[in-house]
């Protein structure tokens, strides 16, 4: 089933600020709370699962951006495998906001797990940008990358203990990985939530930690990576490298690795999306008479046919003969504008001919 926009799952223009989808979701998230719904719970569970599907996205400026330029695809390597799971929802604290102490302590047991702990997430994502010429655009290219990022330690299995036990719950937050704060300045209480500063809000602190990566569980490589790049790419493609990002916490699912895509201008031929244009000198006597002239191609040469009379400036398309289509199927055109060489010198011979050329127009009324 396809996902629905998440503008429309919170009711909100996509113009709207971030406390306007705050405000939305807090409204939404307790009309569609399982525990409100007895008529309905399960209908109601995926509803609210749906609302915090988009609220995950809408409330985060990146991924926000990310989903406005690209779509859910944009943002769908931030949550699990098969899709958005309840351990992908960083905004816990917020549904805590909405239901208040003790009733966000069954929220958290029923949907997050163990009292709203933190389930180990998947690793974040990596960007790096490759250059490449028109020519590889073209034909499609293998690029070979030196990456450097973190890699799971061999040595604790990207547990980051020692002895390859499991972490303990940090005792200052409980496993939630946030701390919430109150202060109060006269009649105003102010609240506020922050990560945890003894787990660095992974809410897990190691007891033993592996010496080979100090507890982190990663350690820092530099690798080489064969990326291939498909015929058609164009600057701003993006590829979607699997697993090939930051390893998760605790051994959890590394994240992906995105590969962007910058082509070279090319000092003949101006690219148009799919399509190019270049321009090509043609001999007055050809202008005139008409004939074939031989031009380039990112392919080779091709043979250009031109009719008797063409002027300057004149555009003819060659089918097929410009970028080939990133999905396989069919290719752009090559749009060829034409300029005619005018001899820049004549001898005595090449002088009169053209003499007679000109009164014989003039006198058939070619020429004014």
């Amino acid at each position: 089933m396809a996902k629905r926009d998440y503008y429309e799952v919170l009711g909100v223009e996509k113009s709207a600020s971030a406390d306007d989808i705050k405000s939305a979701y807090r409204k939404l998230a307790k009309k569609h709370h399982p525990d409100m719904n007895k008529d309905d719970p399960k209908g109601a569970e995926e509803k609210f699962k749906e609302l915090s599907e988009a609220y995950e996205v809408l409330a985060d400026t990146d991924k926000r951006a990310r989903y406005d330029q690209l779509g859910h695809e944009g943002v769908s390597s931030n949550f699990s495998p098969g899709g958005f799971n309840w351990q992908d929802f960083t905004h816990q604290s917020d549904v805590e906001d909405i239901f208040g102490g003790g009733f966000a302590g069954s929220i958290f047991e029923q949907i997050f797990g163990g009292g709203g702990r933190r389930r180990s997430r998947r690793g974040e994502d990596l960007r790096i940008d490759v250059e490449m010429t028109l020519d590889d655009a073209y034909r499609g290219a293998t690029k070979t990358l030196r990456v450097p990022r973190a890699e799971s330690c061999q040595a604790c299995n990207g547990t980051g203990s020692k002895d390859k036990t499991a972490p303990a719950t940090c005792p200052a937050c409980n496993g939630a990985g946030q701390v919430r704060s109150v202060s109060t300045r006269g009649y105003t209480q102010f609240i506020s939530v922050g990560p945890c500063r003894q787990c660095g809000g992974s809410g897990r602190i190691m007891r033993n930690p592996c010496q080979a990566c100090r507890g982190t569980g990663k350690v820092q490589k530099t690798s080489d990576l064969e990326v291939k790049i498909p015929a058609g790419a164009e600057t701003g493609t993006r590829l979607r490298l699997h697993g090939m990002g930051m390893p998760g916490p605790a051994g959890a699912p590394s994240g992906d690795m995105y590969v962007v895509i910058h082509v070279r201008e090319h000092a003949r031929f101006e690219r148009h999306g799919p399509h190019l244009l270049a321009a090509h000198p043609i001999p007055f006597a050809v202008a005139a008479m008409g004939g074939e002239v031989e031009i380039e191609t990112l392919d080779g040469k091709a043979i250009l046919k031109i009719p008797p009379g063409t002027q300057p400036g004149t555009t003819f398309r060659l089918r097929g003969k410009g970028m080939p289509s990133v999905d396989g199927h069919g290719a752009g055109d090559l749009h060829v504008n034409v300029s005619v060489e005018v001899p820049t010198k004549l001898n005595s011979e090449q002088k009169r001919l053209l003499k007679e050329f000109e009164e014989a127009g003039k006198k058939k009324g070619i020429f004014s």
